[in-house]
């Protein structure tokens, strides 16, 4: 049985030599390792073991790794398991029907094994994240329901309020329908707006930001139209000093025949848990390293750009950047002094680019710029002066100050194109542009000629 104080990784290859090379790396690592030589058997062992991260290689006979993962993603107990693919293939279609099928990300071999572990440590932290995440939701939906069932029992005003004050770790008030404060019962003063003097008998909209104070009163409102508990989460400056989230749930206290209201507004502070995923967002969108958009997160960017390109008939450009040689930083200076010129790169390229131009990294020292309401010959011109630019830049490292050269490929659409493209087919044409560019002695532009207008076509 794997031990469960071990994070666990399934490795599923079909050859036995390279199950057994990365089984003895991950080991060597500290991680619980299990094996398996198929796709079908991949889906039995993570259906009996729920592994915490699955390296699926691509290519097996029977099921390959695209449909086992498929497979995986559909069911409800193992699809939220990280899968990352590992192929010797290194065509672009390959790697896009990899994550439409629902991995996290896509290594080539033959592999690096520093790449791999540093891989595996951002998905595995992505990870710890999520499940801290869920268990602190969960806990926080069990002392709701908690307080939910003490309400029901609760016969009589006093004892209602009596009952907040103990079952809540933070504040709870009562107001009338105006939103005017006339309890306030807090177990933390810290975290109230004001002083409880300073609050009770003035109105929420006067000790809360414009948009808050909205946002509370609109629930305020609906609470007593409705008669049903409302929750919402909001942000407001507290006495201890800063800003802290809370999640407020407001339900009907009381109404008369006048039609005169009060409430009962419950706030628990959610900084911890809005914190946790914010933390998320970021990791999952970002890449780990140089804090540019990752692959998966630009891809789903780009799409939405190029969707509004085509709709509105708007032009669009996409460059390709490849740094020339860049293997040799790696292998004479080390992955740190790498790391720190990929890091160097993307902080150039940030303050080039215009706001509404999104860079992602696309693979190793591969990285993706695209440029909405921008044609070709423009993208052209901000390419061949970003290359000058990173031509003459001398990076600051332990090692001394290093210079170095990208590639570029450059292709796009506008709305002479004689047929949309998808963005499939816009990446596969930089990709051509900057293998030519590459061809022509690397540190030049090229652009792809494979869109074709009306007016050519």
């Amino acid at each position: 049985m794997p031990d469960k104080t071990l994070e666990t990784i399934l490795v599923v290859d079909d050859l036995p030599d390279n199950r057994n090379l990365l089984a003895r790396i991950l080991k060597s690592e500290g991680y619980q390792v299990l094996t398996a030589e198929s796709g079908m058997e991949a889906i039995r062992i993570t259906q009996e073991t729920f592994p915490d991260l699955i390296l699926l290689d691509v290519s097996m006979p029977v099921m390959d790794g695209i449909e086992a993962c498929e497979r995986l993603k559909k069911d409800e107990r193992t699809r939220e398991i990280p899968v990352i693919f590992i192929s010797a293939l290194d065509e672009i279609d390959k790697k896009v029907k990899a994550f439409d099928a629902g991995s996290v990300d896509y290594i080539v071999k033959p592999f690096d094994i520093e790449e791999i572990q540093a891989r595996l440590s951002t998905h595995l932290s992505i990870l710890r994240l999520r499940r801290q995440l869920q268990a602190t939701n969960r806990q926080l939906a069990d002392r709701l329901e908690e307080l939910t069932h003490s309400q029901q029992l609760l016969q009589e005003r006093e004892r209602k309020l009596d009952a907040f004050v103990n079952a809540m770790p933070n504040i709870s008030f009562v107001c009338d329908q105006d939103g005017r404060y006339l309890e306030i019962l807090a177990n933390e003063t810290s975290l109230l707006s004001a002083s409880v003097d300073e609050m009770k008998g003035r109105l929420i909209e006067e000790l809360s930001p414009p948009e808050e104070a909205k946002l509370m009163m609109e629930a305020v409102h609906r609470a007593v139209e409705t008669g049903e508990t409302q929750v919402i989460e909001y942000k407001v400056p507290v006495v201890a000093g800063g800003e802290r989230w809370f999640e407020g749930r407001i339900a009907l206290m009381e109404k008369d025949d006048a039609g005169h209201s009060k409430v009962v507004f419950i706030a628990t502070e959610i900084s911890e848990r809005v914190r946790l995923y914010q933390e998320v967002q970021q990791l999952a969108i970002h890449d780990s390293l140089t804090g540019c958009y990752n692959r998966r997160h630009f891809l789903t960017l780009a799409g939405q750009e190029l969707e509004h390109a085509i709709r509105y008939k708007r032009p669009l450009s996409l460059l390709m950047l490849d740094i020339d040689h860049f293997k040799n930083f790696n292998d004479q200076y080390g992955h740190p002094i790498g790391d720190h010129i990929l890091c160097a790169l993307v902080n150039l390229c940030e303050k080039q680019l215009r706001h509404a131009d999104i860079l992602g990294r696309y693979g190793g020292e591969e990285f993706v710029m695209l440029m909405p309401e921008t044609m070709v010959q423009a993208a052209l011109q901000v390419a061949e002066r970003l290359r000058l630019k990173i031509a003459r830049m001398k990076t600051d490292t332990p090692v001394g100050k290093l210079s170095l050269t990208v590639s570029i490929g450059v292709t796009g659409f506008d709305m002479e194109c004689a047929q949309p493209p998808t963005m499939e087919a816009l990446i596969e044409s930089s990709d051509q542009a900057l293998y030519a560019a590459k061809s022509a002695g690397r540190n030049c532009v090229r652009v792809s000629n494979l869109i074709i207008s009306k007016q050519s076509a």
